[in-house]
């Protein structure tokens, strides 16, 4: 169960130090800090059940999200989350609970193609769908793609897509995302996904 400092620090209040009492409960394991002004009880949570509290709103996504729905071939050992905005990447490494790396998306894209999943004993987390972490990984690529040719090798070669999991992708929720990033490479990956339909 994830704690704030403040939260520990107001169960302690008839302790003559609260302060004191917490220090000495995260030194005896009770409690395992996560990031400043965090707290878990449970050392052995996975940190993609974390990463949202880290750093909110927050919802996980690019290669760790295509990871989970075996999109790509690599095993990806930081939680790459989206967060709002567009704002510099932020990290939280070396944490007991792994490695967090926090990138912006336009806050008009933000909600749209993200689903909530409930896992690992009744918690939750939030997670892009299969469109979602596309869009999210293309639109962090700098260099706009705006042929077939050039999308194509940038899906099948660079990236390392499967082509059937690309042409399985909902094609509306494409386009509706593509209205949100404003993104030439996602507005080329609706056109070619329009014309392979």
């Amino acid at each position: 169960m994830l704690y704030t400092t403040q939260e520990i620090l107001r169960s302690l209040e008839e302790n003559g130090n609260p302060r004191y009492k917490m220090r000495k409960l995260v030194e005896d394991g009770t409690y395992t800090r996560v990031v400043r002004g965090l707290y878990e009880t449970d050392p052995k949570t996975p940190g993609y059940l974390l990463a949202g509290s880290i750093r909110s709103p927050s919802y996980l996504s690019f290669e760790y999200a295509l990871m989970y729905y075996n999109m790509i071939p690599e095993m990806v050992f930081v939680y790459l989350s989206a967060t709002c905005g567009t704002g510099k990447t932020r990290d939280y490494l070396n944490t007991p609970f792994g490695n967090f790396t926090y990138r912006g998306i336009p806050a008009e894209a933000f909600d749209l193609g993200v689903t909530t999943t409930v896992d690992w004993e009744g918690r939750a987390f939030r997670i892009a769908t299969r469109e979602k972490a596309v869009c999210d990984k293309l639109y962090s690529i700098f260099f706009p793609v705006r042929s077939r040719k050039d999308l194509e090798a940038l899906l099948y070669d660079d990236l390392r897509f499967e082509e059937e999991d690309i042409l399985a992708l909902d094609r509306e929720l494409i386009r509706e995302l593509s209205r949100k990033y404003h993104c030439t490479t996602i507005h080329t990956l609706r056109d070619y996904l329009d014309r392979e339909a």
